[in-house]
Formats: structure tokens, sequence, C-alpha cells
């Protein structure tokens, strides 16, 4: 198994972090009137990647919450209504996962513009390193929401949003495979398709799948040290510490190891209108890391695209494997026809990425599929937060009133 830390830089040595472009307050790290793309390339591709850690860490907790893999515990009715898929104006979009991204974004195609004027860039490791999280970035930017900007630019959709996506992992991938660098191929790879599938290009999807090491793991890495919990800790157990997490109901007693939690919860747990409160106990401390990409999700992503090409056998096998492994007294019984494939694939992801990014994607390329199929709570069913009222249907966010007020192109 070819497992890969992607470490950011803060958590290596705790340096500052650069903003979303070179005019860096902190000279100590980057000195913009004297940076040198040649010299100082690792430094801004690691603080880059750290911008997009911490948006990846900002979806995996509140696209959590929107695709139902999570409940918040918290009792403002704005974190209710990102819960509850009940967009508001007043909702903390931005705050809580806009602006990390728009930050993730910025940062990392300001650093491929920046880079790209290196000598040797074409095969450059830190050229290749932001070019692959801008994909990233754009990647979960489109599958989070329903249209989106890039530094005070026009309205970008989501078709456009993955084309960036696809633009930057193929430019990783080329640079990465000129370096050397095959780790990095490989996670641009499972970026790459991954894109591919969001945007229906089943071909490409299934052939870039392809390419990936069935064992490759990478995993985005936090900080330790409860003092930067807030920004560099897993967002999970950040949000569990404060008590302010809960396990959806769908997801409890499923008697499967990838969806663990724990029924005795922890000090200060609220009960949600009287349903006991129940945690997860996949996370169990601030430093966790999160699996960001994988050769196991390639597979998932090359099965589900051929069975959206009418070949599910692909899809049937990986099913009864991953049953086989995790679920051996519940053998798959459901039809061979796609759409019942594609909703047993889908169920099957939920588990294995339970809390990792993935699943609100999932949902909103498969508008077909049951909700309840694949462990969330369908549209109008009643929502047991403090705000009360059911369950909506907003799989994706709007551009919060924020940006729409400081952007001109989107007034």
């Amino acid at each position: 198994m070819r497992t890969v830390l992607a470490i950011s830089l803060a958590s290596l040595a705790g340096i500052g972090l650069a903003g979303c472009d070179l005019n860096v307050s902190n000279p100590s790290v980057i000195d913009a009137t004297t940076f040198n793309p040649n010299t100082d390339g690792f430094t801004l591709s690691m603080s880059a990647q750290t911008n997009l850690f911490q948006a990846f860490q900002a979806i995996a907790l509140n696209g959590g919450f929107i695709s139902d893999e999570l409940w918040t515990g918290a009792i403002r009715p704005q974190t209710n209504h990102i819960n509850s898929r009940n967009f508001v104006g007043t909702d903390d979009i931005n705050v809580s996962f806009f602006a990390p991204l728009s930050l993730a974004l910025a940062g990392n195609v300001n650093a491929v513009r920046v880079l790209a004027a290196a000598s040797g860039a074409s095969s450059d490791s830190n050229f290749a390193r932001v070019s692959m999280n801008a994909g990233y970035a754009f990647e979960l930017s489109a599958e989070t929401m329903c249209a989106s900007d890039e530094q005070k630019g026009p309205k970008l959709t989501v078709t456009q949003l993955l084309d960036s996506a696809v633009t930057h992992f193929t430019k990783a991938i080329a640079v990465a495979q000129a370096a050397g660098a095959s780790a990095m191929v490989q996670e641009s790879q499972v970026g790459l398709a991954r894109a591919y599938l969001q945007l229906g290009e089943y071909a490409n999807a299934t052939t870039t799948a392809g390419s990936v090491d069935p064992g490759f793991v990478a995993y985005e890495i936090n900080s330790a040290n409860p003092a930067t919990a807030l920004t560099l800790g897993n967002a999970m157990w950040t949000t569990q510490a404060a008590t302010q997490l809960v396990v959806p109901a769908m997801y409890r007693h499923l008697d499967d190891p990838r969806v663990p939690s724990d029924s005795n919860g922890t000090p200060g747990c609220p009960t949600t209108n009287g349903i006991p409160c129940v945690v997860q106990a996949k996370y169990s401390g601030y430093g966790d890391p999160i699996r960001l990409a994988s050769g196991l999700e390639a597979q998932f992503i090359a099965a589900e695209a051929q069975a959206h090409g009418g070949n599910t056998a692909p899809g049937l096998a990986l099913i009864t494997s991953q049953r086989a492994t995790y679920m051996p007294d519940s053998a798959y019984t459901g039809g061979v026809d796609t759409l019942s494939v594609i909703t047993e694939l889908l169920n099957q992801r939920a588990r294995q990425f339970w809390m990792e990014g993935k699943k609100l994607g999932d949902i909103r390329r498969n508008p077909s599929v049951s909700l309840s199929a694949i462990l969330t709570d369908p549209v109008g069913a009643p929502y047991l937060g403090p705000t009360g009222g059911n369950f909506g249907n907003e799989f994706c966010a709007p551009i919060p009133p924020e940006e729409v007020s400081a952007n001109p192109n989107l007034q």
C-alpha cells in the first residue's frame, strides 16, 4: 500500500501563513519585495496548501451538515439552517466555508501564476503541488456551491468550476510526472477522475481512475496542538469537543466498522428533541488525519462511471467486495440495473468515506437516487434541531450576501 502524508508547512514548522496574494504581512515567511519563485517556491506552495487544507476541513464539516452525514449540536439558528438544507440570507455560509474556499482558490491560483514563471517550472514539484491544490479547491467549490466566483471575478457556474479543476489537475499531472513526484501524480489523478465524474464525462473518469494504484492513499494532516485546533485541527473532533457534533439517526446502529459511533456521548452533549446524543468515534483527536484521496476512491469512481454507461458489472463486484469485508452477514440482494447499482454504490460510499467531504457531490450528481437509501433524510422529513421544521431540498449553498456585496460582477 502506498500512503502519502500531505503535510502542510504550518503543521511541519508552525510558521505563519501566506495570504491569498503576495502582499504578505509577515516578511519572515515571504518577503514580497525579495520573493524569488526559484528559491521560495516551497514556502509559497506549502502555505497555499495550508489554505486548501483549511477549506477541506470546512467542507468536510459543513458539507457533512448539508448532506446529512452529521447533525449539529449547536442551538444557533444559522448552523441549523445549513444542517436542515434551508438556506437564508443570515446563514453563516461565508464564515463557515465560503471564505476558506475563496482563500484556497486565490492562494493556489495565484501561486500557480507566480511559480509558472520560475525556471524549470515544467518539472517543478512546487508548481505541481499548487496546480493540484487549485484543482481540489475548484472541485470542492463545484460540489458545495450552487455557483461561485474567483477573486471578485464573474460568476462561475458549476460546470465552469469543474472545467477549471480539470485544467489544473491535468497540469499538475504533467508537471508531477516530469518532476518524478509519483504520489502527487496519483493524488491529482484521483482529483481529475472525480471532476470528470461530476461533469458526467464517464469515459474520461473511468480511464483516469484506472491509472491509480489501488493501494494509494493521501491524507490531509492536522495539528495536534489544541492551541491551533480552530484553524489547523481536525474539524470534526474540534466541533465534537465543543459538544456541537452529533451522529445522525441513519448512521447509528449500522454495525459497520466504517461508521463507528459512541452511544455514551460526551459530557454536555445535547439531547435532540428527546433523541439521545450519539457522537462519532472515527476521529479521536485534533491531530487525526482525514483521507483526501485514495485508490479505493478511484475504484468507486470507475465503477460508478461505468454503471452510468450501462456496464454494472464492475459496480456489482465492488459492492460484493465491500460488503464481504465490512458487512459479511449482509450480502447484496438488490437489482442489477443501473439505478439500483449506483444507489448501492453511493450507500457504500456514504459508509466508506463518512466525514471525508465527498457525499454532497454524490447526491448532486445523482438526483434520481433515493435519499433514504444512501443514509440521508429525505426532503420533507422532520428536522429535529431546535429550529424545527422539515429538511429542505437545497443541496448546494448560494453565494453569501457578503460576497455579492463585495463583488460588482455579482450585482
